[in-house]
């Protein structure tokens, strides 16, 4: 059975401005994918590479906030995977392909190369850092918050992909 490692490195109490916060939010997305990936033969181990956790690609996910001169005026999501990594490239690409089809705004959607990824640690698993919206716009938050159900089915979809599984709606 094919694997993903799964974290979600946000600050659990960073709030949302309409309500809730990063656990909560995150949780619901957590919530749907997993359910979507179970029923496609998909796993979730929870963990890191470096803590033993075994897996065929790893995921973080979480949200961000903008810096405090920008507040409230950065959006969209941001894909990001280590320096030198081609197969955690490949998967943020696809990621980004099925997340882009249902952010309102695709054109906003990066995907980035970093030096440094503590929320992947260091394991030889390729994986991708996904922060799905700055929680600290308005517009971001309200499109997260009305469409958890089509993110987590994009996710999953695009994480099926990356693994070269097939993938049945539940």
């Amino acid at each position: 059975m094919a694997a993903i490692i799964f974290t979600m490195p946000g600050a659990p109490d960073a709030p949302y401005l309409n309500g809730g916060d990063e656990a909560y939010w995150m949780g619901q997305i957590h919530g749907a994918l997993a359910s979507h990936l179970s029923h496609n033969g998909i796993s979730l181990v929870y963990g890191t590479p470096g803590e033993g956790a075994p897996g065929d690609f790893q995921v973080a996910l979480c949200s961000q906030q903008a810096p405090a001169s920008q507040e409230g005026s950065r959006k969209g999501p941001c894909l990001c995977f280590r320096r030198g990594d081609a197969q955690g490239a490949w998967g943020a690409g696809i990621l980004g392909e099925h997340l882009g089809r249902v952010y309102p705004q695709p054109e906003l959607l990066q995907v980035v190369e970093e030096d440094a990824l503590p929320e992947l640690g260091e394991g030889p698993v390729p994986g991708v850092l996904v922060r799905l919206l700055y929680r600290d716009n308005p517009q971001d938050e309200a499109w997260l918050t009305r469409n958890t159900g089509a993110v987590a089915l994009a996710l999953a979809r695009g994480l099926a992909e990356v693994l070269g599984a097939p993938f049945q709606h539940a």
